[in-house]
C-alpha cells in the first residue's frame, strides 16, 4: 500500500486568472469557442454591444461568430477561483 503523499501547490500569479476586459479576479468564469475565458457579466456586456452588427467576437483574438455563441461555465476554473480566493463556491456558479 503507498503511503500518501501530502497535497503540494502550484503557485500561480493572479495575472493567469485576471478577465481580458475588466483586469480584475475571474468572476463566474466562462469559456468561448476560441478557449478564451471572461467573466460572464464582462463577455455579455461586450456582445450586448456588438448585437446590432449581428456578428460576436472575441475580444483578445478578434475570432468572429455568426450567432452569439452560448456561453458555459468553466468549472476547472471556477474550482482554482474559489480556493484562490477563498470564497463559498456559489459566488463562482
Amino acid at each position: 500500500m503507498a503511503a500518501q503523499q501530502p497535497e503540494r501547490g502550484v503557485e500561480l500569479d493572479n495575472s493567469q486568472f485576471c478577465c481580458a476586459v475588466c483586469l480584475e479576479l475571474l468572476k463566474e468564469p466562462v469559456t468561448i469557442h476560441c478557449g478564451h475565458s471572461y467573466c460572464r457579466s464582462c463577455i455579455e456586456g461586450c456582445w450586448d454591444q456588438e448585437k446590432k452588427k449581428g456578428k460576436y467576437s472575441c475580444p483578445q483574438c478578434r475570432e468572429t461568430f455568426n450567432s452569439r455563441p452560448a456561453l458555459r461555465r468553466n468549472n476547472m476554473l471556477a474550482e482554482v477561483m474559489a480556493r484562490k480566493v477563498k470564497v463559498p463556491r456559489k459566488q463562482y456558479v
